[in-house]
């Protein structure tokens, strides 16, 4: 599809009515699509408890803080360190609240140790569960391991998932 597609804005594919009635659908056999059917609902879950727990960091950075616009690295606060966390709220605090006390800063770490762990390790868990998706597709159009390492190293830019690491290597 990267290859044939029009690319629209942001290399985004286009996917015009000719071109997806041509698209390959592969037919799982019912192990596969039993195992699909398990993990499709644990990722949307997953998603789901993330967004959650982000939103509820962002409301309370608002209304504790009353930081307006968290920017990119507090919307996305769980890639931060406990410090880097701190020092991006006293970056995006309103300067004329002053700074952190002690008091709040027990309550900042606090805030981030209830958070950013759960969100850390739901995140490693969806990933493993998008590599087994990304396998059990693999093996439902019946892949080669040439042909799934043709696709890695072809893969576009700003690919959903990583290439999986391989051991012995």
């Amino acid at each position: 599809m990267w290859r044939n597609a029009a690319h629209g804005k942001d290399e985004a594919l286009r996917l015009i009515y000719s071109f997806v009635e041509t698209i390959p659908i592969a037919s799982p056999i019912e192990t596969i699509r039993a195992e699909v059917e398990e993990i499709v609902p644990q990722l949307i879950e997953i998603t789901k408890a993330n967004q959650e727990a982000r939103q509820d960091i962002l409301d309370w950075l608002q209304i504790e803080h009353h930081i307006e616009k968290p920017g990119q690295k507090l919307e996305d606060f769980a890639r931060l360190s406990s410090d880097d966390f701190i020092k991006e709220i006293k970056v995006r605090k309103p300067k004329a609240l002053g700074g952190i006390n002690p008091s709040a800063l027990k309550e900042v770490r606090q805030v981030y140790n209830d958070y950013a762990p759960a969100i850390q390790s739901r995140r490693a868990q969806a990933l493993q569960l998008e590599h087994r998706l990304s396998d059990l597709v693999n093996r439902a159009y019946q892949l080669t391991p040439e042909e799934i390492d043709l696709m890695w190293k072809t893969a576009p830019p700003r690919m959903p998932i990583s290439r999986p690491q391989t051991t012995g290597n």
